[in-house]
């Protein structure tokens, strides 16, 4: 019978008290830190943490870029706009009805015609007006322009009243702008004449229109706008010696500016 040998003991228990240590330490986990080691493996990350400061310049300079591609697409833009305009204000001078082009033509016997003219010749012109169309003999014209509707048309409205007085004669009515443009400054001049035609006295009065200042800094507080009406009073003092029997007739005219 054959007998096992065993080892000395105590050396057997010296050498494995040495060994385990080793073995233990040797057991690592697959991410290559040892099991049941508490040791942490500090690493400088690729992706440092920008500042704050670095941060916003980068961000100023994105929003300057965007900024300046702005600036770029206005430009773009209205530089289409200018190429494409012409063709916009064709196509709106097709759609809106302007005013036709009016003549205004004196005859020699004093007759005004306002009228488009159709067609002209050496003989004659034919003429449409807001009451039909007339032919106009050319001999009889004595004057043919442009007739502009944008002025001011001031009239007087009505009869004016006359009070006579011993030394004086005043006159008070109204006056209308019928035109299509303001009136400043406007006034009513009255003349007296003798039965030889001849001016005995005049005087003028501004009325009492609308106030109106003007670009050079002028007040006018005498103008009146299209389709607006004023009173007016005008008195005509007569020159010593004169009596109210010799004022034969009165002539009168209405004075006024046009201003921007």
């Amino acid at each position: 019978m054959m007998r096992r040998i065993y080892p000395n003991t105590p050396a057997l228990l010296v050498i494995l008290t040495l060994l385990l240590p080793l073995l233990g330490s040797g057991q690592k986990k697959v991410d290559g830190t040892s099991e049941g080691s508490d040791k942490r493996e500090f690493f400088e990350p690729s992706l440092k943490a920008q500042s704050v400061d670095q941060t916003v310049q980068e961000l100023r300079e994105e929003i300057h870029l965007i900024q300046n591609e702005m600036d770029r697409m206005r430009i773009q833009l209205r530089e289409f706009d200018d190429l494409s305009a012409p063709r916009i204000r064709k196509e709106i001078k097709r759609l809106i009805n302007f005013p036709e082009k009016i003549s205004e033509i004196t005859l020699k016997n004093g007759t005004v015609v306002q009228g488009r003219i159709i067609s002209e010749d050496l003989d004659k012109i034919v003429v449409q007006t807001n009451i039909g169309t007339l032919a106009i003999v050319q001999e009889n014209i004595k004057e043919l322009k442009p007739y502009d509707r944008l002025h001011a048309d001031v009239t007087m409205k009505g009869e004016f009243e006359d009070q006579r007085h011993a030394d004086s004669r005043v006159f008070i009515g109204q006056i209308n702008n019928k035109g299509m443009r303001r009136a400043d400054f406007v006034r009513i001049r009255f003349r007296l004449h003798d039965k030889r035609t001849n001016i005995v006295a005049q005087d003028s009065s501004f009325i009492s229109g609308e106030p109106h200042t003007f670009y050079s800094g002028v007040v006018s507080e005498s103008s009146l706008s299209p389709g607006e009406s004023s009173i007016f009073r005008v008195e005509v003092k007569l020159p010593a010696g004169v009596e109210a029997k010799n004022i034969s007739y009165v002539t009168y005219k209405v004075l006024f500016d046009e201003f921007n």
